[in-house]
């Protein structure tokens, strides 16, 4: 099988360029869709399971509090 540079030199190189960049074009989709289904895809549980962060409300009594605080913020 001919090198890289060979199949360039001989094949690619004497097109006319919009057909270079149109192959251009076609390689590099194939290389994202590549790389695309190479990467292992994660749930959306595990993502938000991943992430390290402190509560912010310990009790649903300070929810409750928060969540009447912001209704009252709508009257004013």
């Amino acid at each position: 099988m001919p090198g890289v540079e060979t199949i360039y030199r001989e094949t690619i190189r004497p097109l006319p360029v919009s057909d270079q960049v149109r192959l251009a074009d076609m390689i590099m989709e194939n290389v994202d869709s590549e790389r695309l289904s190479a990467k292992p895809k994660r749930s959306v549980i595990d993502i938000l399971e991943s992430i390290e962060v402190e509560p912010i409300f310990r009790t649903s009594a300070e929810v409750d509090e928060y969540i009447r605080k912001e209704r009252d913020s709508w009257d004013s």
